[in-house]
């Protein structure tokens, strides 16, 4: 991607509604936006900020719709979050009328727990249970002196089935590989993972229990099995927190690099920070090679955020070895 590529700024963001699809064009319309990224499990919350729209038009943009924004530039733009509608607010900023959207990355699934639907059938067993006959069994013998006696039969025993109270449990059985249980977890939930890769597949020899909070338990098998779950552009990952998508893409001053990156030691990272021209290819995991004077080599990028505020059209965010 070369320098005079990064011309002609492009914001395209699409709204799905009941009636169709509203888009919106940085061509036409003032448009802003915030975008942050990161590498944790927690969707994360971004707005777009809209100018003079018709009242019409913002009577259709709803919460729960959904929401994709691309940016760039006139020869190179692309997605940079997709995600659902959490609130929309229309105010004054002197003459102009703003329509705030705020919008989540993918979903939240850290309030859903087991439920009666979700949780094992309950458990069926079986009872012994005496019972009367409809019409009771005469049957009759001779005895060895030649009398007749006669047994009437008024009563049976029967085997009756019976259920125990259903506890709000998923269990899985022992020997049960993270991999299934992963699998189950992200079904009930409603995740479509855009990645599963493992860097082991724990075996829970003892089986395994959900009660709760079911993405608290995801995420603690993911861990048990040396892997991350989090965003990327509104999709599901799971995999190694090492692991990254190799973007092709170097960053140098000539694509768009506006300041030499800084070094930053925080807890177990070590890294650089980095700002540039807006780059649609960087995320969260992207992996980047780095042209400068002080990083250089590929560096995978932990998180950041896309803005642009009116003026500054940015990627900004910290980069790890």
């Amino acid at each position: 991607m070369a320098k005079n590529q990064l011309f002609g700024r492009v914001i395209k963001a699409t709204i799905e509604t009941s009636t169709g699809y509203l888009k919106f064009d940085s061509n036409d319309l003032e448009i802003r936006f915030e975008v942050p990224f990161d590498d944790d499990s927690k969707p994360n919350i971004s707005t777009l900020q809209i100018y003079n729209l018709t009242k019409t038009t913002i009577n259709r943009i709803k919460k729960g719709q959904n929401i994709t924004l691309n940016a760039g530039y006139k020869d190179d733009y692309g997605v940079i979050v997709e995600g659902k509608i959490t609130r929309v607010l229309s105010a004054y900023e002197g003459v102009d009328k703003v329509t705030t959207i705020t919008f989540k990355e993918g979903k939240d699934y850290s309030g859903v727990k087991v439920s009666p639907q979700t949780a094992d059938a309950a458990k069926k067993y079986f009872v012994t249970k005496r019972v009367k006959l409809q019409k009771p069994i005469k049957t009759t013998t001779i005895g060895k002196n030649g009398r007749k006696y006669t047994k009437t039969v008024k009563y049976k025993t029967v085997k009756v089935a019976k259920w125990r109270k259903q506890t709000l449990n998923i269990t899985f059985p022992k020997g049960t590989t993270a991999q299934t249980i992963i699998k189950r977890l992200t079904d009930v939930l409603g995740i479509k993972l855009a990645e599963l890769n493992l860097p082991k597949n724990k075996v829970y020899k003892s089986g395994f229990k959900v009660t709760g909070k079911i993405e608290s338990k995801l995420n603690t098998v993911v861990k048990d099995c040396g892997a991350s779950m989090y965003w990327r552009k509104g999709k599901m990952v799971i995999r190694s927190i090492e692991v990254g998508n190799d973007e092709r893409f170097t960053l140098n001053e000539s694509t768009g690099l506006i300041e030499t990156p800084a070094e930053f030691e925080e807890d177990d990272y070590e890294g650089y920070t980095f700002r540039c021209l807006l780059q649609h290819r960087i995320t969260t995991a992207s992996i980047i090679n780095f042209e400068s004077k002080t990083a250089n080599g590929k560096l995978r990028v932990r998180k950041g955020k896309h803005y642009y505020d009116g003026t500054d059209f940015v990627t900004e965010g910290e980069a790890i070895s």
